[in-house]
């Protein structure tokens, strides 16, 4: 009877072994399968993104659809994107010399002199008394050419109490342009033209820093993007781990059941467990802060409807091999670069000022012509009598307006303005730091092209390594599944440890995060590359459009 009673234990034991075999196995077989078959079992969290899938609140977005939200939303874009509206104002206050002008003057005047001059004699005791109305009128405008032109119309009636004045009531006109153009100082540029060209340069290097800031702008936001992937597969690995950890911890729960194994791998086991969640828990916290920060550059303001939602990103960091030839990445950064079109810029802005400072110096010519002609009318003047006034000159004011086109009453004057400089210290330190600025800038410019190149270079092997990296990443993940593999058969067949076991799945998530970190650093190392030959635009098939924003961010919104 004991020996049945033995044999019925020594059967039991056998089953549970078995069992036990069975589990591990199952493990050595891939964790895939294993997670299948035991996961429900197993108690583990969701991950936020497959929260968020579960309730509805998930925003599914690609690379793609998410850089042209960004783009659409951000704020610091929407404030640059204002630059442009700015600039294109300053241009229109450059032209604004160039408006014509037009000032009137309507007025009366009363005058009263002490009688002086026997030939002044008034009517009225010892004083002269004038009454004046006045209507006059000038015309100004601005040429291109950096000539002038004048054109004055005054007209006025003056009532006068002298005794031999002809006229008691005269009205009085008086016709006349003025024309003015330089032939030597201000006639290729002037201050004017100088200002319109300083503003049109203005905008193109206001363009051509916010299509770097657009470009760099892409360039953070695919990072946080590819960021916000690795910490959601990091959970994801992390959780894989802890829910192996949990089966070999019902595993060696079951074997000291039976007695095949001491209590201490139980402890071993829980102390895994709790190692990994404390993990898993980190990692969970870092999808949070990835997704927040994404979410920051995206949103418009804090009540918009991105803080609602959850994001899930569409891609995966499959590998794809990027290639490029040094030689020609080099070329076209140095082609495309905005800081090198800006220092352009800077140089043409430079030539400019000189060019003002050398024409402030040189001597003024000017060709000045001018016309005019006048004309008069009034009443007679009782106590001169009426003989001795042309009687084409009696009446009012058209009578005086005739006059100006018929009365022969014309003046004009051609000549040459001409002013001399002897001497201007001032402007000659003005050139002397504009060439010394020029120079600065030469040497700038140089300088940022070996920056440029490298900065291409190192984008370049920093592509290569990460390369290699992927590559020796996946062998090595390729070698901790088979050690899990075969520690696991080991420890089936009683040869190795608990904690080897727990060791070798510990090993096979560092594995796997060191290949997920070797992928996500490949994709930043192409979008760094293509920052660094600004092809970013290009290669997200995005524009900078007139009103400066890239096109893609004018479609509709994607929530």
């Amino acid at each position: 009877m004991r020996i049945v009673s033995l044999f019925r234990r020594r059967i039991l034991q056998a089953g549970v072994i078995a069992v036990s075999c069975f589990l591990s196995l199952s493990v050595a077989l891939g964790q895939q399968r294993v997670l299948q078959s035991v996961a429900p079992a197993v108690d583990v969290p969701l991950s936020p993104t497959e929260e968020a899938e579960k309730n509805g609140n998930a925003l599914r977005i690609s690379l793609k659809d998410l850089t042209k939200l960004a783009l659409q939303n951000n704020l610091d874009i929407a404030i640059s994107d204002t630059n442009e509206k700015l600039y294109r104002q300053r241009v229109l206050q450059a032209y604004g010399p160039y408006d014509p002008a037009l000032s009137i003057t309507i007025g009366n005047q009363s005058t009263r002199r002490p009688n002086t001059n026997l030939t002044n004699q008034s009517t009225q005791g010892n004083f002269n008394k004038t009454s004046q109305q006045i209507w006059d009128f000038q015309f100004t405008q601005n040429l291109p050419t950096g000539a002038g032109i004048i054109g004055t119309y005054n007209s006025g009636r003056s009532v006068t109490n002298q005794q031999y004045a002809l006229f008691g009531t005269q009205y009085s006109t008086n016709l006349n342009f003025q024309f003015s153009q330089p032939l030597n100082r201000n006639r290729q540029i002037d201050q004017i033209r100088g200002t319109i060209k300083l503003a049109n340069l203005d905008t193109k290097l206001n363009d051509s820093q916010f299509k770097q800031m657009v470009t760099n702008t892409i360039a953070t936001i695919q990072t946080m993007y590819w960021d916000l992937v690795g910490a959601i597969r990091d959970f994801e690995i992390r959780r894989d781990s802890v829910r192996l950890a949990q089966i070999s911890l019902d595993n060696n729960i079951k074997k000291v059941e039976i007695g095949v194994q001491p209590k201490i791998s139980i402890t071993e086991a829980r102390a895994e467990v709790a190692n990994r969640q404390v993990s898993m828990i980190v990692a969970r916290k870092a999808i949070m802060v990835a997704e927040n920060n994404l979410r920051a550059v995206i949103s418009p303001n804090r009540n918009a409807e991105i803080w609602q939602k959850v994001i899930v990103p569409t891609e995966t960091p499959d590998f794809q091999e990027y290639k490029v030839n040094l030689d020609q990445a080099i070329q076209t950064a140095l082609k495309n670069r905005p800081e090198l079109e800006q220092f352009s810029l800077q140089l043409e802005e430079n030539s400019i000022n000189h060019q003002l400072s050398r024409n402030s110096k040189k001597w003024q010519v000017d060709l000045v012509a001018s016309f005019g002609t006048m004309g008069a009318a009034g009443t007679v003047n009782e106590l001169v009598g009426q003989s001795t006034i042309d009687p084409r000159l009696i009446g009012g004011i058209g009578v005086a307006n005739a006059k100006l086109l018929t009365g022969g009453f014309a003046n004009w004057f051609a000549g040459l303005n001409i002013q001399i400089p002897l001497r201007n210290r001032s402007l000659d330190a003005q050139m002397a730091q504009l060439q010394i600025q020029r120079q600065q800038l030469d040497l700038n410019r140089t300088n940022t092209e070996q920056r440029i190149m490298v900065q291409v270079r190192n984008a370049i092997e920093d592509l290569e390594t990460n390369k290699q990296r992927v590559e020796t990443a996946k062998a090595a993940l390729q070698l901790s599944q088979e050690q899990l593999d075969g520690e696991t058969m080991r420890f089936t067949s009683g040869m190795s440890q608990n904690f080897l076991v727990l060791q070798r799945q510990q090993d096979l998530a560092t594995a796997k995060n060191v290949e997920l970190q070797a992928l996500i650093a490949y994709k930043k190392s192409v979008i760094t590359l293509q920052q660094a030959i600004n092809t970013l635009l290009e290669s997200n098939e995005f524009e900078i459009g007139k009103s400066g924003l890239p096109s893609p961010a004018k479609t509709r919104p994607l929530f």
